[in-house]
């Protein structure tokens, strides 16, 4: 960049300055200074990576279901078939999403299916693999993401620069950061995209033409910051546009960002004014009117601008296209039927809806955390427009961050998420005030007074206290249950269902398959990605929102979610029946009861044919596993939250159900529904009945 911003902080480490000798610099400046000697980009690459695996390994937390609901479970579908277990929610049934994201996720659930099956692991090690697999994909993803700040901030900045290094801090150090990139939200990846397009697109078009500037064989000015290259512009701006388009695939509303940046370079504000006489000459009123004129970029910029921009949009579209058409078995366009659903028929409202200045109230603080007076800062001092390129650069990224969410608090259904994308510029806005109030505390002058507690050292140590707490808090504490009783479920079911029982007459063989259900809100919980066994079969309160219904049947929708929680007892009377009672029992254990059901752990098993008449609840065959719906079955384990524990205690009271797992879960709930520990009820008798069985020797199992 032609121009670098600076503060009375910003100079390069190793530079001249009024620490002349290593003897009088203090000890952590000598440290600094040695430590950036000696990176290197590749080198940072490599720490990012393994920081960002080991980042994804310790999430313990749940956070969104689209983390799994349209991500990995339709990769899992991809990967292993349509029979594979998988929940496909209505947005892939109607073909809302591009399966670009999924395919991703498919390709290294695959891998690692086989790798599994090479290295002949237990069932345990399998299912943490088939875990951890498209986690540490992500850090990978997160990584980039994480790396391509830093690049930019060097660009805006300069190379070693002081703000440069505080970017790659803050963005390391965010605990937003920490909680979200490595999960597997399509707004991880359309950041990481983002930003790297971010590094690539042509910032020095916005500046006025000089006679200092050097032009390729066709007219387009070179960027120096690159070697002045010919090749090398081409190669960035299709690299740039390729990539915010294939953002743009995964979630049409990043087209706001690119809208606003390309503005940029196509107009530009010009103010008019004049002064016309009224009444009396010597009192002339001054008249001023702003429109749009062409920008800074010359006519040859503008068209290739525009004319590579469509060529690479149309290249990605017909990609997704092709992507798309093998995972839907028909032609289709996600992007419109997405704006079509969400927009058109205003779905996404039955989601939830938010105030008009959320993005503002909640978004930002959020994204921001404990850095936010810095990011506000930063935002505020950008938006003060100067000549050089480096503060053109840091108005462009201010605005936008200002305007995406503008436009986006126009919808109802607002998430923090949906600005994920503004969180690494606005890291690089918060740079330079960072820096400017933390860099003279850390490396004094004279060194003298290293030792002093000054309230700065102490503001600095607080706000790294609060940012370790609050990042483990919301990873290692907050909401922990909804993943740890599917490790529950999963260790029930390896243990207990991969059993080869002893050879006795009088025993039955271990049931090939566990049933389960969760009654709770809908998504409450990973799914086939956490539960990984084929032989696992379960199901779970749906929410499929008012698809294609007119007005008053819209209002007067409820969801299955909602019945249930509206009259727990009703629901389960009407749609399961009464839950199957405990009665006496023969010597062994396996005698039936008088209304023909086995009361141990079989009667949920694969042998139970024709005992769902009894119960009201239909046969077994046309049960709605795996996010169907339809009436459901008292099933072997039934997890709930325990806000309804009291309703379940009366409605399971003297039946052949018993608490066997509970886990805790939070402090505190915005969802009164998900409020309390995560409760397991399972069939008394069966299970320890299990527990007694030999152990040493295991049937031979199937799994993906």
């Amino acid at each position: 960049m032609s121009s670098t911003p600076t503060s009375d902080a910003s100079t390069m480490i190793g530079s001249d300055s009024a620490i002349s000798t290593d003897e009088e610099k203090s000890p952590p400046r000598r440290a600094f200074e040695r430590a950036q000697r000696a990176a290197t980009s590749q080198d940072i690459l490599l720490f990012l990576v393994a920081f960002r695996i080991l980042n994804a390994l310790s999430i313990r937390t749940f956070f969104q279901p689209d983390e799994f609901f349209q991500s990995l479970e339709p990769a899992w579908a991809i990967a292993f078939g349509q029979d594979s277990g998988a929940w496909i929610t209505w947005e892939w049934k109607h073909q809302l999403r591009s399966a670009i994201h999924p395919t991703i996720f498919a390709v290294v659930y695959w891998l690692a299916s086989n790798l599994s099956k090479v290295l002949r692991l237990p069932p345990n090690w399998h299912a943490d693999l088939m875990i951890a697999a498209p986690k540490t994909t992500q850090a990978c993803f997160a990584a980039l993401g994480d790396f391509y700040t830093w690049k930019l901030a060097e660009k805006v900045y300069g190379h070693g620069s002081n703000e440069a290094w505080a970017a790659l801090i803050l963005t390391v150090c965010s605990p937003w950061q920490w909680f979200c990139s490595t999960r597997t939200l399509s707004n991880c990846l359309e950041t990481t995209l983002t930003i790297f397009a971010l590094n690539s697109w042509p910032w020095h078009w916005t500046l006025e033409k000089g006679e200092e500037d050097h032009e390729d064989v066709v007219g387009l000015r070179k960027d120096q910051t690159d070697g002045g290259q010919d090749d090398e512009l081409a190669k960035r701006i299709c690299r740039c546009l390729l990539l915010a388009a294939l953002a743009c695939v995964l979630r049409p509303t990043n087209v706001l960002v690119w809208i606003c940046l390309a503005g940029f370079q196509l107009w530009r504000t010009t103010t008019f004014g004049w002064l016309v006489p009224f009444r009396r000459p010597e009192a002339p009123i001054w008249i001023q009117v702003s429109g749009f004129t062409q920008g800074p970029a010359t006519s040859k910029e503008r068209i290739v601008l525009v004319i590579e921009a469509a060529l690479c949009g149309l290249l990605v579209l017909a990609g997704s296209s092709v992507i798309d058409r093998l995972y839907y078995e028909q032609w289709t366009l996600p992007p419109l039927r997405f704006l079509y659903f969400n927009v058109a028929q205003s779905l996404s409202v039955f989601y939830g809806s938010n105030p008009w200045h959320y993005y503002l109230t909640q978004g930002y603080p959020l994204l921001l955390t404990t850095f936010i007076p810095f990011g506000l800062a930063g935002l505020y001092r950008s938006l003060q427009s100067t000549s050089s390129l480096s503060h053109k650069v840091l108005h462009q990224l201010s605005t936008t961050c200002f305007l995406v969410p503008t436009v986006l608090s126009l919808i109802a259904h607002k998430e923090v998420r949906f600005i994920y994308p503004l969180l690494p510029p606005l890291n690089i806005l918060a740079a330079s005030p960072f820096t400017a109030f933390f860099l003279p505390t850390i490396t004094p002058s004279p060194p003298t007074t290293y030792a002093t507690l000054t309230p700065r050292r102490l503001l600095l140590v607080g706000l790294a206290i609060s940012t370790l707490a609050l990042s483990l808090f919301t990873t290692t504490a907050h909401q922990v249950a909804p993943l740890s009783v599917l490790t529950y479920l999963r260790n029930e079911y390896s243990t207990h269902y991969l059993s080869q029982p002893p050879s006795t007459s009088s025993l039955q063989p271990a049931p090939s398959l566990m049933t389960v259900g969760f009654l709770m809100p809908c998504h409450s919980t990973p799914w086939r990605s956490h539960l990984v066994f084929p032989g696992i079969k379960a199901w779970a309160l749906g929410c499929e929102p008012p698809i294609n219904l007119d007005g008053e049947a819209k209002a007067n929708y409820v969801d299955e979610a909602d019945r249930f929680y509206a009259d727990p007892i009703a629901f389960l009377q009407k749609e399961m029946g009464q839950p199957p009672r405990q009665q006496r029992r023969s010597l062994f254990g396996f005698g039936r009861s008088q209304d023909g059901l086995l009361p141990g752990g079989e009667m949920f098993g694969a042998e139970r044919a024709g005992i769902g008449e009894k119960n009201g609840t239909g046969d077994e065959s046309g049960v709605p596993w795996d996010g169907g719906s339809g009436r459901k079955i008292w099933t072997e384990y039934i997890v709930f939250f325990a806000q309804l524990e009291p309703t379940m205690e009366r409605v399971l009271r003297g039946s052949v159900y018993g608490e066997c797992w509970r886990g805790w879960n939070s402090w505190v709930h915005d969802d009164w529904r998900r409020r309390g520990d995560v409760v397991v009820w399972c069939v008394r008798g069966g299970g320890e009945k299990r527990r007694g069985k030999d152990k040493k020797e295991r049937v031979r199992t199937v799994w993906w």
